[in-house]
């Protein structure tokens, strides 16, 4: 066996141009592909990340305004209330003072009445006193004399209520 040295050459031009075309047909693509991979990678990282982050933004936010919307209804509902038991102070208020002037009224009107009762009631009480007196004494009293005995049992009539 003898070493050819042509062949050797040509083994090695051969071997160059494989490794040539292969560095340049395969490597480099696969390597292109996998630095683009790579990136890519990293780009959908980075996207999810600010996706999180977002995420957590307007998780703060939400409870930002449910803190907010909270409290507002908490001030709508308090506002509501005090409105409301001012409003019922001012209608017991009125109630009352339409209770007092009812009463004023029924007092005037049962005033008035028993007036009017005690006068009918004096009027009813001298007839009789008069038609006692006459069977009583058995003579017509005069006008005067018939008032002054009706003012004086009317007194004590009085005087006993």
């Amino acid at each position: 066996m003898d070493i050819q040295l042509a062949q050797i050459i040509f083994q090695i031009i051969n071997f160059g141009v494989v490794l040539g075309a292969l560095t340049y047909f395969i490597y480099k693509p696969v390597l292109k592909l996998l630095n683009d991979r790579r990136e890519r990678v990293a780009a959908a990282a980075a996207a999810a990340g600010e996706v999180m982050q977002d995420k957590e933004d307007l998780e703060r936010l939400r409870e930002k305004t449910l803190l907010k919307a909270s409290q507002k209804a908490k001030k709508m509902e308090n506002d509501i209330r005090s409105e409301a038991q001012a409003q019922a102070k001012l209608m017991l208020e009125q109630s009352k003072k339409e209770i007092a002037a009812r009463e004023a009224k029924f007092s005037a009107e049962l005033s008035k009445m028993k007036k009017e009762e005690m006068r009918s009631m004096e009027a009813v009480m001298k007839k009789a006193a008069l038609t006692m007196a006459e069977k009583v004494i058995g003579e017509s009293l005069d006008n005067k004399k018939h008032q002054k005995l009706l003012d004086e049992q009317i007194d004590q009539v009085i005087k006993s209520l």
